[in-house]
């Protein structure tokens, strides 16, 4: 018999495909048992080594491993060069970097043709990110990167990054979510401008997830947003960046396919409320209705509906790929709004048979009126009479992030009908109906909270 093969022997793809199944950024056992193998013999160091610096993770560790990956990756072309993941969880402690390291990382910051900045950027403060921006200036193939983002904390080294020599750029970039950070409280908005040289490096960004932005205003300055045509998705949270914003990245995005939203009003920004209302979000959306697949859409209370005109969204229908609906129940009365001034009419089955694409799978409405329960019962009359056949399940309820409805007596007494209904048409119909003390319900009627 002849002898077992070893595994310096086999196949290099062969060999490659065992060390990725051993290597995941999640698990450290199967990074620790793939580094063991490295050390094991000088082919298998070559073979594996590249798979071992592919993704680099930083999640509540000291600023010096972070260092220490930057001083390898300076000195091996060839593994900088296979790091195609970065995550940064949380911000560096800065204060804890030596003279040898900061000299280290200002001389890595002149060699890619940058000026240092300050000379004392390493005490803790605004600019605790450069070792972060270091590692991203050499690692021009990276594939994904996730951010953290603070208003205390200053991306010099990503505003220079056009100034570089050559100039940088990341051409395989397709993940980017840049998020905020915080521990508890309000969080606040991030100036578009610290961001912009970002997406500017990285044209082919396929899933975009940004925090609050402030100061953008195309029409003055140099702010503007670049083509971002092969954004697929578009996940911009919990945000309450303005509309102007909201409306001009959806318009800048090319064959958008997911879009999610969680409009939250706050104060303190650069664009007056009284500007914002959700139809013109709708507006907006409506540009990418050939690819659309997935929307969720969900306004606080405080944002203003806005006032229907000829050119409003008042249907769905021509949304044709559109699969994935979930929206507050305002955003459906706005469209009925529309749809009653371009029509004249008020049937509210003629309305629901038009308003969504016939392929919708899946719809959740959150926090809706009771205006809305001759919608529900109409939607499944049309689902009943051949409508909407792949739709399966119908959510109603509060939604997971503002978690708020406060909903009229007609809810509960429609309930059984509802159920009744759904049932005989086939569809689900997910509604738990939260008890509310009449006294409190009373109060919320009197602030027009319900």
């Amino acid at each position: 018999m002849e002898d077992q093969q070893k595994l310096p022997t086999l196949p290099y793809e062969l060999v490659t495909q065992i060390g990725s199944n051993l290597c995941s950024v999640e698990e450290l056992n199967s990074l620790r048992a793939l580094s063991q193998l490295t050390q094991t013999c000088r082919a298998l160091r070559v073979t594996f080594q590249p798979l071992l610096f592919q993704s680099y993770s930083h999640y509540s560790q000291p600023v010096s491993r972070l260092v220490a990956f930057l001083r390898t990756i300076v000195s091996r072309p060839d593994l900088a060069a296979a790091v195609t993941t970065l995550i940064f969880w949380d911000p560096l402690s800065s204060t804890s970097l030596n003279s040898i390291d900061k000299l280290f990382i200002e001389t890595c910051i002149r060699n890619i043709g940058l000026s240092p900045p300050a000379g004392d950027w390493h005490i803790e403060g605004s600019n605790r990110h450069i070792p972060i921006e270091a590692v991203l200036a050499y690692t021009p193939n990276i594939e994904s990167l996730t951010i953290p983002v603070n208003e205390d904390w200053a991306l010099d080294l990503l505003l220079a990054f056009a100034g570089a020599s050559p100039k940088m750029e990341f051409p395989r970039l397709r993940y980017l979510s840049i998020y905020y950070y915080y521990i508890s409280g309000d969080h606040w908005a991030i100036n578009y401008g610290q961001i912009q040289p970002l997406l500017e490096a990285s044209p082919h960004v396929e899933h975009l997830a940004l925090p609050t932005l402030e100061g953008f205003w195309e029409d003055s300055g140099n702010a503007r947003i670049p083509p971002l045509k092969s954004v697929t998705t578009l996940d911009l949270g919990e945000s309450s960046s303005g509309m102007f914003f909201i409306t001009s990245i959806i318009r800048a995005c090319g064959p958008l396919r997911k879009f999610s939203l969680c409009w939250i009003r706050s104060s303190g920004y650069d664009e007056s409320h009284e500007d914002w209302n959700t139809l013109e979000v709708w507006d907006a959306l409506a540009l990418v209705k050939d690819t659309i697949e997935e929307i969720i859409f969900e306004p606080t209370t405080e944002i203003p509906l806005g006032t229907p005109t000829l050119k409003s969204v008042s249907s769905l229908s021509g949304f044709t790929k559109l699969r994935t609906l979930k929206v507050d129940g305002r955003c459906l009365q706005g469209m009925l709004q529309a749809w009653t001034l371009k029509t004249g009419s008020s049937d509210m089955d003629d309305f629901v048979r038009q308003l969504f694409p016939s392929g919708l799978h899946t719809l959740a409405i959150w926090s809706p009126g009771s205006h809305l329960i001759p919608a529900l019962l109409a939607l499944a009359k049309a689902r009943s009479n051949g409508v909407y056949t792949d739709l399966v399940s119908v959510e109603v309820g509060a939604s997971p992030v503002f978690k708020h409805w406060l909903p009229r007596p007609e809810w509960s007494s429609n309930e059984a009908e509802l159920r009744g209904r759904f049932g005989a048409a086939g569809m689900e119909l997910k509604m738990e109906i939260p008890y509310v003390p009449p006294e409190f319900l009373n109060l919320a009627l009197q602030m027009g909270l319900a």
